[in-house]
C-alpha cells in the first residue's frame, strides 16, 4: 500500500520535540576526546581497504561508528514512535524498527578507538560528531601476509575500563593492478524509487529491501570474467547509520563483498530533522561521490575503473566529471547507467559524454542481460548477466 508522508505536528510529535529540547539543553559540550567505547556504547567497523604501499608496506584504512543504541533509551524512542507518525506506520512494524533503531542510535563524538591487527596497536583520529571516524596504518608485508584469509585481514577492538566488549572487523586487501567497479546503490543495486520521495522513504525504511533484478548476476559474472584481481567499491551519499543492514542484505542476495563509502550525518533525535538528514541535497551529493571516487582513483594509480549508477539523480554528472578529467580518463574503461527518468535524456547524455571517446565508454541500460563489458576492460571476454557464460 502506497505511504502518504505528512508534515503535521500532533501531540506525539510535539512531545517528541520538548524531549529533544530537554536533551539538548542538559547536553554538555565535551570537546576533549576519549578512551572509547565507555558504557553502554559500541563500535561498528566498515568494511575498508588496504593498498600495497610499494616498499614491503600497505597502508590500512579502518573506519567505523561510535554510539548508543537507541535500545533503551526514552528520548531515541519517543523519536522513533514519532517518525512512524510522520511516515504513518505502526511504530511496531517489522523492518521499520530494527531501521529506525540504526537510525537513530544516538552518535558518540569526540571519542578514540584504539585496535589490534595482528601484533600491531594502534588508536585512530577521533569521532567526529556523526560518531564516525576513520584512520590509516601501515602495516609490514610480512605481518600482512601471517594474517591475511581469503583476501581479507581481521581486527579488533581494544576493550576499555567502562567496557569489557571487544568489536571486530576486516579489511580488504587491493592490489595494484585490477579492476574496481564503483557502484551507486540506489535504483543501481537496490530499488529505492528516488525519484517519488514517498517511495524512496518507504522502500527505505518500511518495505523489504529489494535487489535490482540481474544486478547480482551481472555483478558476479563481471567478477568470474575479470579475475581475482576484482573489487566493487559502493559510493552512496546515504548515512552510516543504515550500512549494517544494507550489508546484511546484500549479503543474504549474494552480491559480491562491496567496500564502502557513505556520508557521515549526525542524525539527532527530532523526527522531522531526521527526515530531512534522510534526503541528501543533490549538491552535497555530486561532490561527495566526486570526491570520494576521486581520491579512490589517486589511491589505486594502476588500477582500472567500471563506473556503474542510474539515472534517477545525478550519476551521469558524477561519473561525466571525473571521466573528462585528464587524470583519470585513461582508466575509466566503461560507464553504464541504469535508465529510471520517465523523459527522455537522450540531450542529457549528448552533453555530458560529448565525443568520441567518451560516447564509446558510456551506455544506457534498463535490463542488466544488455550489458557486456568493453574489450579494454575484459581482454580475454565480455560476460553476460542473462546466460553468465564466455561470449
Amino acid at each position: 500500500m502506497h505511504t502518504t508522508i505528512r508534515f503535521s505536528v500532533g501531540a506525539c510529535a510535539r512531545r517528541v520535540a520538548a524531549a529533544c529540547l530537554v536533551a539538548w539543553l542538559c547536553a554538555g559540550c565535551v570537546s576533549i576526546s576519549a578512551a572509547g567505547p565507555a558504557a553502554h556504547e559500541q563500535i561498528v567497523f566498515f568494511p575498508s581497504l588496504a593498498s600495497d604501499s610499494g616498499n614491503g608496506q600497505w597502508l590500512v584504512t579502518v573506519q567505523g561508528r561510535v554510539f548508543k543504541p537507541a535500545e533503551g533509551s526514552a528520548i531515541r524512542e519517543a523519536a522513533i514512535d514519532g517518525f512512524a507518525k510522520i511516515l504513518k506506520v505502526s511504530p511496531k512494524d517489522e523492518p521499520y524498527r530494527s531501521r529506525a533503531h540504526h537510525f537513530f542510535s544516538d552518535s558518540s563524538r569526540n571519542v578514540r578507538v584504539t585496535v589490534k591487527i595482528g601484533s600491531q596497536t594502534a588508536t585512530l583520529p577521533s569521532s567526529d560528531p556523526a560518531g564516525y571516524f576513520t584512520g590509516n596504518l601501515v602495516l609490514a608485508n610480512a605481518e600482512v601476509m601471517r594474517i591475511e584469509k581469503d583476501g581479507m585481514i581481521p581486527f579488533e577492538s581494544l576493550p576499555t575500563a567502562a567496557n569489557a566488549r571487544s568489536f571486530a572487523g576486516s579489511v580488504t586487501l587491493v592490489p595494484d593492478e585490477g579492476v574496481t567497479v564503483v557502484t551507486d546503490l540506489d535504483d543501481t543495486i537496490k530499488i529505492t524509487e528516488i525519484l517519488d520521495r514517498d517511495k524512496k522513504i518507504e522502500n527505505t525504511f518500511i518495505k523489504e529491501f529489494e535487489a535490482v533484478p540481474g544486478m547480482q548476476k551481472l555483478y558476479r559474472s563481471w567478477q568470474a570474467a575479470l579475475g581475482p584481481g576484482t573489487r566493487f567499491h559502493v559510493v552512496s551519499a546515504g548515512p552510516w547509520q543504515l550500512n549494517e543492514p544494507l550489508r546484511r542484505f546484500f549479503a543474504e542476495q549474494d552480491f559480491p563483498a562491496f567496500t564502502w563509502d557513505m556520508r557521515s550525518v549526525d542524525i539527532g533525535f527530532d523526527p522531522f530533522v531526521a527526515l530531512k538528514e534522510a534526503q541528501a541535497d543533490p549538491q552535497v551529493t555530486f561532490d561527495h561521490k566526486v570526491k570520494k571516487i576521486r581520491d579512490l582513483m589517486t589511491r589505486f594509480p594502476k588500477r582500472h575503473f567500471v563506473f556503474v549508477g542510474d539515472s534517477g539523480e545525478r550519476d551521469p554528472e558524477v561519473y561525466s566529471a571525473i571521466l573528462s578529467d585528464a587524470a583519470f580518463s585513461d582508466r575509466i574503461d566503461a560507464v553504464f547507467i541504469r535508465e529510471v527518468q520517465p523523459l527522455d535524456q537522450e540531450a542529457r547524455y549528448r552533453k555530458l559524454f560529448a565525443g568520441a571517446a567518451a560516447a564509446a565508454k558510456f551506455q544506457v541500460f534498463k535490463q542488466p542481460s544488455q550489458l557486456r563489458l568493453p574489450p579494454f576492460a575484459s581482454p580475454s571476454a565480455s560476460l553476460c548477466a542473462e546466460d553468465g557464460v564466455t561470449h
